[in-house]
């Protein structure tokens, strides 16, 4: 997910702050992050000294990654903001227990502390991207719950306009494609399983997609040769789409939704293989590294 240079500035200087905070940890604040450690905790002091060095740590590698990891900021972004929400216990304690640390040595200044943690969190998560994929995954979702399959349609390899509903009835494989990938040797195996099992209602659609390492680079007409000179692929393949982002074609968007955890449902690399049941119910997903042939078994049990 694309984000501006305010925001990557902004990403960029929070990761700063964490890096000199963590390292405040283990070096020049150590006692006074001592004095943070919420009183329900162990208080021996091997105990408070490990919770204050492991934290200091643990906030320096997120700074780090916060500044170096941009192709990861999402998921950078999501760790940060769950680590303020663990860490904000440490600042609640702070101000029940009028602990001064850090100058803050009134209830005034404390409590200005306490409310600038959510600050925090909504930063890390603006600065990266996070909220904003935040909020598309939940409207994809709740946009996806009145949705079926066979409402769905796209437009096949040669430019046909193909209904979903055509394959009611079948059981349906979708993946996603490429042809200068490590894993493109996989189109002999999906053509094993549909030459196998095509007469029992077996149906494979293959979608190109260019949006991971750029590795189908081609055209419509090239794909297509490509496919059934190199590997014989007769099952239907379809149009270049985009699987992930706000260009993500729907079929992706809806089996996304349906076999995918709200923070983790991205597809991750060519050929992620998504089944669906006779009913059109998104049933299992199957990585990039599952062999076609490792599907056979509950291929049957389906069919």
């Amino acid at each position: 997910m694309k984000t501006s240079l305010i925001q990557n500035l902004f990403r960029i200087v929070l990761g700063l702050f964490m890096t000199l905070a963590g390292t405040g940890h283990l070096t020049f604040q150590r006692q006074e992050f001592l004095a943070q450690v919420p009183s329900w905790l162990p208080q021996s002091a091997g105990f408070m000294d490990f919770v204050v060095l492991s934290s200091g740590i643990i906030e320096i590698l997120l700074g780090l990654s916060m500044i170096f990891l941009s192709k990861q900021k999402i998921i950078v972004g999501l760790v940060l903001a769950l680590f303020y929400v663990l860490i904000f216990p440490g600042n609640i304690s702070q101000y029940i227990n009028g602990i001064s640390a850090f100058g803050l040595d009134t209830d005034t200044k404390r409590l200005v502390r306490l409310f600038f943690q959510p600050v925090l969190t909504l930063w890390a998560l603006w600065s990266t991207g996070a909220l904003k994929y935040l909020i598309q995954q939940f409207k994809e979702r709740k946009m996806m719950k009145s949705v079926n399959f066979y409402d769905l349609s796209a437009n096949d390899i040669k430019g046909k306009s193909r209904l979903m509903s055509e394959f009611k009835g079948k059981v349906v494989i979708v993946v996603n494609t490429a042809s200068k990938c490590g894993l493109t040797p996989q189109f002999e195996g999906l053509e094993y399983l549909y030459q196998k099992y095509k007469d029992r209602g077996l149906v494979i659609l293959g979608f190109p997609c260019n949006q991971f390492a750029n590795q189908e680079k081609g055209s419509s007409e090239e794909i297509l040769e490509f496919c059934q000179m190199n590997y014989g692929v007769s099952f239907q393949m379809f149009d270049k789409i985009e699987v992930n982002g706000t260009n993500a074609h729907p079929i992706f968007t809806f089996l996304k939704a349906k076999l995918g955890f709200i923070l983790f449902s991205d597809v991750k690399w060519n050929f992620t293989k998504f089944v669906l049941d006779k009913n059109g119910k998104p049933v299992k997903r199957f990585s990039p590294i599952a062999k076609p042939e490792s599907m056979e078994a509950f291929i049957e049990k389906l069919l």
